[in-house]
């Protein structure tokens, strides 16, 4: 039986798109593979024959090298354009704000297509189309054309697949395709990425697409800045292993970032959070237990940190804040306030206003 490690591969097609990029910008292919400790992987000659696959571990290292040495995060690949450093931290901010599946797809365009308005990148991207007779949906992931010779399709499958794992991480859910669409005739290259994707891929289509159905377009992104951050720190790596990108997640965080998207007044029950990672009640309570801590604790201190920030806008009245918690009166907020700081809302208030 294959090892994890075994199992946690790329194409070696796109492996060697990226040493084609090295080629392409000057450099040795066998010095930049030297340098990174990597010398058993100058594949950019072999046969297919000879090598099917390389370590995810080994094409992270390298994509992540090619960045830092060109200064470019898009290297030739997903644009013809020069991406700068700090353009994926970027375009992950610009969809953060959004509160669904939906939403964050036509930002992400939006964001591509203003970064490439005032350069020669092609049409304006069309992102997404909706099925509702067959509850399909149809999200095209095109880069502007560049070079389509040798490695062009390899790049471009590549591409997809991180995009879909970007959005699964997004979300925190398995967002498992009812099928792939890909440009490329390549059966080879097709087979490896059905692997990848866990659904089968149709080849000689008009773009690079995921088929998802139509209710997964509604699901909440529950990602926020703090966990954004954890997550760059890793990448590329979380965005191309076979492993849930989720895994390195503690499950309070899970559950803090569900409660960051909802206001006070509508935290979601333990059932909702549940269901939305996917598994029971009782499995929810067992993860955070083991972390040393529970649901009501975390919606406690979800709570309190949501009230004192509304408690720091002096333009809210106490009652008012109480409503926008979801008390149905100010006394039962007034109990719970004192429960969470030891003291009661006036007294957090004129101890706020003696500091300043």
């Amino acid at each position: 039986m294959a090892s994890a490690e075994n199992r946690d591969t790329m194409p070696v097609k796109a492996f060697r798109s990226l040493l084609r990029v090295v080629a392409n910008h000057g450099y040795q292919v066998t010095d930049v593979l030297s340098d990174l400790g990597l010398e058993d992987y100058n594949l950019l000659n072999a046969s297919p024959v000879d090598i099917d696959n390389v370590p995810t571990r080994v094409y992270s290292r390298l994509y992540r090298h090619l960045m830092i040495l060109l200064q470019d995060e898009a290297f030739g690949m997903m644009t013809p354009n020069r991406a700068p450093p700090g353009t994926f931290r970027m375009m992950c901010l610009f969809i953060l704000g959004c509160k669904t599946l939906r939403q964050g797809i036509i930002r992400n365009a939006e964001f591509l297509d203003y970064c490439d308005q005032f350069r020669s990148a092609g049409n304006r991207r069309i992102p997404l189309t909706e099925d509702h007779e067959s509850g399909r949906c149809l999200i095209r992931f095109n880069p502007p054309n560049s070079e389509e010779a040798n490695d062009g399709h390899a790049s471009k499958a590549s591409t997809l697949y991180m995009m879909w794992r970007l959005f699964s991480w997004f979300t925190g859910h398995p967002l498992t395709p009812l099928e792939v669409h890909f440009v490329s005739t390549d059966e080879r290259l097709c087979q490896e990425y059905e692997t990848l994707f866990g659904a089968s891929v149709r080849t000689d289509m008009d773009d690079y697409a995921l088929v998802l159905p139509i209710n997964l377009l509604d699901i909440p992104l529950v990602q926020t800045e703090s966990t954004l951050q954890s997550f760059l720190r890793s990448a590329p790596y979380p965005l191309i292993s076979r492993s849930d990108p989720h895994d390195n997640d503690a499950w309070q965080e899970k559950v803090k970032a569900i409660f960051a998207r909802h206001p006070g007044s509508e935290v979601p029950s333990a059932q909702r959070i549940a269901e939305h990672l996917n598994m029971s009640v009782r499995t929810l309570h067992r993860h955070l237990q083991k972390e040393g801590t529970s649901y009501q604790t975390l919606k406690d201190e979800f709570r309190k940190e949501t009230a004192l920030a509304y408690m720091k806008r002096r333009e809210l009245k106490i009652n008012t804040i109480a409503l926008l918690m979801g008390f149905q009166d100010s006394s039962a907020f007034h109990r719970s306030f004192k429960k969470w700081t030891g003291q009661s809302p006036g007294q957090y208030r004129r101890q706020l206003d003696s500091q300043t």
